[in-house]
């Protein structure tokens, strides 16, 4: 019984998601959209990034710390490199 519920609703959440996919029109991004998302990538190989989140609540103060490595950075590419190349994959 309790297998068929979650097949159900599994089911249900693959509809849904591939419904959405088929509907959405694909947009295309403007040149500062796409110089944005570049320089980004840029950033990312060029160091690991942190994140640092605070949130307050019934327990008290509650802190987080993130670090997220590029694959880039990890396998060790030159910034201005992944910025050219992703420049050139939306040429």
């Amino acid at each position: 019984m309790y297998i068929r519920q979650v097949g159900a609703i599994l089911l249900l959440f693959a509809l849904v998601y591939s419904s959405g996919c088929a509907t959405n029109e694909v947009k295309q991004l403007s040149e500062k959209q796409i110089e944005n998302f570049c320089q980004k990538k840029k950033l990312e190989a060029s160091k690991p990034m942190t994140n640092l989140s605070l949130a307050t609540g019934s327990e008290g103060p509650k802190y987080e710390i993130g670090i997220t490595m590029s694959g880039d950075y990890i396998a060790g590419r030159k910034p201005e490199e992944v910025y050219k190349e992703c420049k050139l994959s939306f040429g």
